[in-house]
């Protein structure tokens, strides 16, 4: 028997008879008999002497034992790692959505608390607004919260904790809706699998627009695939080092197997400079809010300022604002006046007001000390960096081949208000 330490018998226990026989069907084995309280399936291949015996008994003290000689049968015919063969089985009829930060500090498979905070965050939100695509094409969803989409949320599980670097792998099941109200939606696959595929798609659309420099096919698109909604997402997931990527990798249920005219990319990566490309596609997509100022409750977060000739103090400030059911970091480059203010309010259970707009690009922001408030103005846009076409893609791929081969060698008066990387 193996003594690999990422497989356990506790581990296989939680496998199902009627998985790893769905799983062994769609590899082509033949069901051949029963034989007690296991299921013999041949191969079919003239003269061959395979056989996977799966135990159908789960309440049987001997049934883990059981189900890790099956396991092990399948890696050895297969020619695959046991985890791998394992993790295929868990998530015969599901799904799993893989997002990977690569950078020097993930490496170690670690990341800063708040940052993977909002990896979990965006992840999330990236399959509620593929979800939300597949119910309603649409640029900007104003609300994520159309019932199928939160019942296809609320059956996704996290799944284990993954080795390479810092993965978060969810595992979305195909019948996450109800039989009778899926088969309303769509003939062809479930809706759990419409929302991965698009979402696949979606994310490599926008990767192809920005190596290319055509973003605007994005924005311009009759029937949007790439929302407002995802691109803030994956704003959110952005890694914090220059030279860290994203990388998104989907796998496929056995038990639903894939279109052939699908065909979708085994993974995507987004680089660091690729980020500010997707916040201009995020501005375009996103309406534009009324001038008339909007109020959000806020708390500051970190003082980062630095000591004037005068001895006050001025500079960055981090906050954590309130919109409608999120929280967003946000950061200001305050005035003395203001910066005092922030520093007054630095306590995480005493909020201040910010009235005005927020975006991914610069604001105005006059702080108010008599009302504890402050207020902002929509002010300035987006530029992107002057560059040639061709040396702006191969300065793209060089930074995320880098980072994919360093990581594989270690496993081998006006305050601009906008979104803020933790």
């Amino acid at each position: 028997m193996s003594t690999m330490p990422e497989i356990t018998l506790e581990k296989l226990g939680r496998l199902t008879p009627r998985d790893v026989q769905g799983y062994v069907r769609s590899r082509s084995w033949q069901q051949f008999r029963r034989s007690g309280h296991l299921m013999v399936y041949n191969r079919p291949e003239p003269g061959s002497l395979d056989q996977v015996l799966v135990p159908m008994d789960s309440t049987r003290p001997d049934f883990a034992e059981r189900m890790w000689d099956a396991v092990e049968k399948l890696a050895c015919f297969e020619a695959r790692a046991l985890p791998a063969i394992f993790t295929d089985l868990l998530n015969y009829d599901a799904d799993v959505l893989r997002y990977r930060v690569v950078s020097p500090r993930a490496e170690r498979g670690t990341l800063p608390l708040i940052q993977a905070i909002d990896l979990l965050t965006g992840a999330k939100q990236s399959l509620l607004a593929a979800a939300h695509s597949v119910l309603v094409r649409a640029k900007y969803h104003p609300k994520l919260s159309r019932t199928e989409a939160r019942q296809l949320l609320d059956a996704c599980q996290m799944n284990q904790t993954e080795q390479g670097s810092f993965v978060v792998a969810i595992s979305c099941p195909m019948r996450a809706l109800d039989a009778d109200e899926a088969g309303l939606l769509f003939d062809d696959a479930p809706f759990a699998r419409h929302a991965t595929t698009l979402l696949t798609r979606a994310l490599s659309s926008l990767d192809r627009a920005i190596e290319e420099d055509r973003v605007n096919s994005v924005v311009e698109q009759e029937e949007p695939i790439v929302s407002a909604n995802l691109c803030d997402a994956l704003l959110k997931m952005r890694p914090t080092q220059d030279d860290g990527i994203l990388e998104f990798r989907p796998s496929w249920a056995s038990s639903t197997p894939i279109s052939p005219e699908e065909s979708p990319p085994a993974s995507i990566t987004f680089s660091g400079d690729e980020f500010e490309a997707i916040e201009e596609v995020y501005r375009q997509l996103r309406p534009m809010e009324g001038s008339k100022p909007k109020a959000w409750i806020a708390f500051v977060d970190e003082l980062k300022g630095s000591e004037t000739d005068s001895g006050m103090r001025e500079g960055e400030v981090i906050f954590t604002i309130v919109d409608d059911d999120e929280l967003v970091r946000a950061k200001a480059n305050l005035t003395a006046e203001q910066y005092q203010l922030a520093y007054e309010l630095h306590n995480p259970v005493r909020p201040l007001f910010v009235t005005g707009q927020l975006s991914p690009w610069p604001a105005r922001v006059a702080a108010d000390p008599d009302h504890r408030t402050a207020s902002c103005a929509a002010d300035g846009g987006w530029r992107l960096a002057a560059r040639g076409r061709h040396a702006r893609q191969r300065a793209r791929r060089e930074k995320k081949d880098n980072a994919v081969r360093r990581t594989c060698r270690s496993q081998s008066g006006s305050a601009p208000l906008h979104r803020a990387r933790p």
